[in-house]
């Protein structure tokens, strides 16, 4: 490796990741395709992030943006900061934290990429915006929709792996959360009552997890109850009969 801080980074994230699963690239090209000095650390390629380490700055990839982290200390003025650190307590909150991706879109042309750390008392703290053209001024009137999409490093399988968020069907009259994996939708109609508990489920497609919501095959199906207090009953037995997560 070109620099000692790129070790130190890396003794920094130890605990989240396998070094031996990384790449580290010590010839690389700069941002106009030259020749440059630097430690380009992959942790996971499939997903581009990682860190790259210069004579003065960090710069942290995560999915499809990044963050610049530069030494000031040899310019006037300027108070004494710790890069260092703040590139390492920013990669560090990439692996503990979820991370939110929000997309923004004007008709199929996306305009907007916003990225968010989401902490675990559920606040949440926006570390980059990306804007695309000027698609949002050409058509005042153009559709508008979004996608979020929740990104959580899982070390097992040495990768971030993407988690929709739980979105109930708007039919459902009742709907009752779990757990992080599991909920139930409670129906009626005509006066019957009837639950499906939706499990998260995931496959795999060149090399990433994908993570989805589907009916659960893991519990039995629902019957039908004259009451939503039998429904939910029903619904909680035999949730506590397999063991739910």
């Amino acid at each position: 490796m070109n620099y000692k801080i790129t070790s130190q980074l890396l003794d920094a994230l130890e605990n989240y990741f396998v070094k031996s699963e990384i790449s580290i690239s010590t010839e690389n090209k700069d941002w106009k395709n030259r020749d440059c000095k630097s430690d380009l650390v992959m942790i996971d390629e499939k997903n581009n992030v990682g860190f790259e380490v210069f004579d003065s700055e960090i710069i942290v990839f995560y999915f499809t943006d990044h963050s610049h982290f530069e030494d000031y200390s040899s310019e006037p003025d300027e108070v004494e900061d710790n890069y260092i650190k703040r590139a390492a307590d920013f990669i560090l909150g990439l692996f503990q934290y979820k991370i939110c991706h929000k997309e923004y879109y004007r008709g199929k042309s996306l305009c907007r990429e916003e990225y968010y750390i989401i902490y675990d008392d559920g606040e949440s703290v926006c570390i980059g915006t990306t804007w695309y053209g000027y698609s949002r001024l050409k058509n005042p009137f153009i559709k508008k929709s979004s996608i979020s999409t929740i990104f959580q490093y899982d070390k097992s399988k040495g990768c971030f792996i993407n988690s929709p968020p739980k979105t109930p069907d708007d039919d459902a009259i009742d709907v009752i959360d779990i757990s992080e994996n599991l909920y139930v939708e409670i129906y009626e109609k005509n006066n019957v009552y009837s639950y499906i508990i939706m499990e998260k489920d995931f496959d795999e497609y060149e090399g990433r997890y994908h993570y989805y919501w589907t009916v659960s095959e893991n519990y039995a199906h629902s019957g039908f109850y004259d009451t939503k207090d039998k429904a939910v009953q029903s619904a909680m037995e035999v949730l506590n009969y397999r063991g739910c997560d």
